[in-house]
């Protein structure tokens, strides 16, 4: 529950360019409410696990990204690769279903498919324009091992805004990770600033939303400084 996080870390966003020059300035979430926060003059950028054991044998994985196409290898060999019609336009390795077991989540742009039911109603769905001009839409995956072999763990329907970007870290100290976006529009451009911060929590069976920021951002990253995370933006 929201109302039950004790948030004792600062979250952080740096490099939110906008169109005027602003300055930068910093929140921290503090029981799923943002209020302001010094800025500190320097801060380490947060590195998340560029590599990991993902199905338990002792050799760790890594994530290869290359013309969209998103490729999980341990050491020479082939482990899995995302399907020709995915556009992967972001990949990390993380823990967001929160079950101990480290996985890839992947940021996917793939052709739109209304869910079954919505085919038979007169007006196109609940999610009908939950896509781009070129009939694609925006959906968080996570890759994991199961029953053997690399799958997809969690597939997330098409979302109502495309997330520009993504990070995910254990924001509030509580052994678990949260998942912070930035979200767009789907009849934007690409250069067009992403209009929201989110952050997001696992719930068990999907992602439920803690926070949201409105407002004109490009980029994002964490950093970290005396152990904690910290949120940078520009109002």
């Amino acid at each position: 529950m929201a109302s039950q996080i004790r948030i004792a870390a600062l979250l952080a966003l740096i490099s939110l360019i906008q169109t005027t020059l602003t300055p930068i300035k910093a929140m921290r979430l503090d029981r799923a409410a943002l209020l302001p926060a010094p800025v500190p003059a320097w801060a380490a950028a947060y590195r998340p696990p560029d590599r990991a054991d993902l199905d338990g044998d002792g050799v760790a994985e890594s994530l290869s990204l290359q013309d969209s196409i998103l490729a999980i290898r341990s050491g020479g060999a082939l482990r899995w690769q995302s399907p020709a019609e995915w556009q992967v336009a972001q990949a990390a390795i993380t823990d967001l279903n929160q079950d101990g077991v480290l996985e890839a989540t992947l940021l996917v742009w793939r052709p739109f498919q209304p869910w079954p039911a919505d085919n038979w109603l007169a007006v196109g769905g609940r999610i009908a324009g939950f896509h781009d001009g070129e009939e694609r839409s925006c959906h968080l995956i996570l890759i994991g091992w199961q029953d053997g072999r690399m799958r997809d763990l969690w597939a997330g329907s098409a979302m109502s805004t495309p997330v520009v970007s993504f990070a995910a870290a254990d924001l509030d100290g509580d052994g678990a990770q949260e998942l912070v976006t930035l979200e767009g529009d789907y009849a934007a451009s690409g250069s067009t600033p992403a209009k929201a911060l989110t952050i997001w929590e696992w719930n068990g069976f999907g992602f439920r939303i803690v926070q949201t920021v409105e407002g004109h951002f490009r980029t994002s990253q964490l950093v970290q400084l005396d152990g904690q995370l910290l949120m940078y933006y520009s109002p």
